[in-house]
């Protein structure tokens, strides 16, 4: 009999934000998709509050942050592609964490793996988590990595 091989993550979610931290999800994820023979994708979301987006959809094409962050997202895809491991890259607008959610399911992702900065009392509070709002909203599982300064 012939054993069967099955794939548990077949596309994986990297959300990252062009940081040092953020990227420490990367080999992670990248351990993840050699074991599953699964694709990467790569997003980096750039924050719009939602009254920005109100006034129309923004020229994404010609937006300086849309073009820095699909250039960061395509070196960091070209390296895993001559590492052998499939990668796509999306860049989107708007609330970070909804934006995830959205492109995890659009995708479809079957996992989500990224970075946690840590932030606590204030700055979380300012901020928001977005971990914590992917941890009680996103269908799929998610992966945090605790990043670490060093």
């Amino acid at each position: 009999m012939k054993a069967e091989v099955w794939t548990v993550y077949s596309h994986i979610l990297v959300p990252l934000d062009t940081s040092d931290l953020a990227e420490q999800a990367l080999p992670h994820a990248e351990a993840l998709a050699r074991c599953f023979h699964a694709e990467l994708h790569l997003l980096t979301v750039i924050h719009t509050p939602h009254d920005d987006l109100s006034e129309g959809e923004p020229d994404d094409q010609f937006d300086p942050r849309t073009l820095e962050a699909q250039e960061y997202l395509q070196g960091l895809a070209g390296r895993l592609r001559e590492d052998g491991v499939p990668a796509s890259v999306t860049v989107r607008q708007g609330d970070v964490a909804e934006e995830i959610i959205a492109q995890a399911t659009e995708a479809p992702c079957d996992l989500i793996v990224m970075c946690t900065h840590g932030r606590s009392g204030l700055g979380r509070w300012v901020y928001g988590s977005i971990a914590d709002r992917l941890l009680r909203y996103s269908p799929m599982p998610t992966l945090l990595v605790r990043a670490s300064k060093t």
